[in-house]
């Protein structure tokens, strides 16, 4: 099967080559000033068992898809994590975080410190407290299928008849009499 052509768009000015070259080489193309403390969170990724990269531009493209569409470029070469922390926005990919991690892991992030984003992305993806949506969709289905299940049982229980012995039906004699004449109750005439 032959691959699927790529749907990014990577804008003219950026050298992909030399990024993956950047990125193979420690895991971090940032200004020199930043260098350091991202190296930081990258040693601290792979203390976790994770492969996480980084890119920080100062560019701030006017689609803030770009960012996304570089992080995945990247991604496809470097495997693990691709992190590009842009002028504007953040952009993603992964093969060890779910999609949902790594947009989650963005909200309030500190864009304009690169080196605290990167410190606060890897923190929340990392977070042990997140929800495990595999076991929570199959304790829901377990949960709807026992009360489909006494559900079914109640309904049964209330359309079976009551069985009665007939030993113990007490019939009153009187409430079998016909009706007698002049007793007020009307007889029909034959």
């Amino acid at each position: 099967m032959a691959p699927t052509p790529s749907l990014t768009i990577i804008p003219p000015d950026v050298n992909l080559p030399e990024l993956q070259a950047g990125l193979a080489d420690d895991g971090v193309v940032a200004p020199p000033e930043m260098t350091p403390r991202i190296l930081q969170v990258v040693a601290e990724a792979k203390d976790k068992g994770y492969d996480v990269h980084f890119v920080v531009t100062d560019k701030v493209y006017p689609r803030i898809t770009y960012y996304r569409d570089i992080a995945t470029e990247l991604q496809q070469d470097t495997g693990g994590t691709v992190i590009v922390l842009g002028g504007n926005y953040v952009g993603s990919a992964s093969d060890e975080f779910s999609r949902v991690q790594l947009e989650q892991a963005t909200d309030n992030l500190t864009i304009s410190n690169p080196p605290v984003a990167a410190e606060q992305m890897l923190d929340r993806m990392t977070e042990q407290t997140q929800v495990p949506w595999t076991v929570v969709t199959l304790v829901l289905i377990a949960v709807v299928a026992v009360g489909a299940v006494v559900a079914r049982k109640l309904q049964l229980r209330k359309a079976t008849p009551i069985e009665t012995d007939p030993a113990s039906v007490h019939t009153d004699p009187e409430s079998q009499a016909t009706p007698r004449a002049g007793d007020g109750s009307s007889a029909a005439a034959v």
